[in-house]
């Protein structure tokens, strides 16, 4: 069985991706997020897939929560086939995501913290697992704000950090320490979630079923690269 970690998995993107790998059939989950406790559609998916979907707690801005989580990982499975870096945030406080004037420093940072610092920080933690795996690939759930071609006045806190996060991307597939782990950025388009609004363009099912099948179908050909949700390459 393919094993897979998602961070963020108790909704959204997350969610979708870890209940669509559930029915594939042939993977061992482990959905990852700050109280497994309170995510009641992950625990019941769970419940459906007994021995496929493991409901992980994990902080990605707590590195004790982090190596906690990787600990079990370890104890249960061994080694990782994917890495889903998915857990992010739109904005912090009422101020992140306004325009300039309208910006604070700890409100900024928390997004940039949790964006694009702890992905790194978590694959970091993850890589001898990754090593010990199947294929190994780690995909970083990025954005099209993220493109500095798509530049714009405003999300300031969201364009940075998910800018930050392509930048991550593309130093680790060329870093020596993860030779042999693939690792690219994915754009899931604008999807109908909490984050992405009732007008978004996109149902979680297909953004989230374009980038399982990209995922799984990656090569090394494909270290570094970034693409969008139906695997469509992106210029950066």
């Amino acid at each position: 069985m393919q094993r897979i970690l998602i961070t963020g998995a108790n909704r959204g993107i997350g969610y979708e991706l870890t209940r669509q790998f559930a029915y594939q059939g042939d993977s061992h989950i482990f959905a990852a997020c700050r109280a497994p406790e309170r995510a009641d559609a992950l625990n019941e998916l769970s419940r459906e897939h007994p021995g496929q979907v493991t409901a992980l707690q994990m902080d990605v801005n707590d590195e004790a929560s982090i190596n906690a989580a990787v600990a079990s990982i370890e104890r249960q499975s061994g080694g990782l086939d994917i890495l889903i870096n998915n857990a992010g945030i739109a904005s912090q406080g009422d101020h992140a995501s306004r325009t300039l004037g309208q910006l604070f420093a700890a409100d900024v940072s928390a997004v940039l913290s949790t964006n694009a610092v702890a992905p790194v920080i978590v694959t970091q933690a993850c890589r001898q697992l990754l090593k010990n795996g199947n294929n190994p690939r780690v995909a970083m759930i990025s954005s099209g704000l993220g493109l500095l071609r798509r530049a714009g006045g405003s999300s300031y806190a969201y364009r940075m950090s998910k800018a930050a996060l392509n930048m991550s991307a593309c130093a680790l597939a060329q870093d020596t320490a993860m030779s042999g782990i693939i690792t690219i950025s994915v754009n899931p388009g604008w999807v109908k979630t909490d984050m992405g609004g009732p007008n978004a363009a996109l149902k979680p099912e297909e953004s989230a079923g374009g980038m399982r099948a990209l995922i799984q179908r990656l090569s090394p050909a494909d270290n570094g690269k970034l693409f969008q949700y139906d695997g469509t390459e992106l210029p950066w």
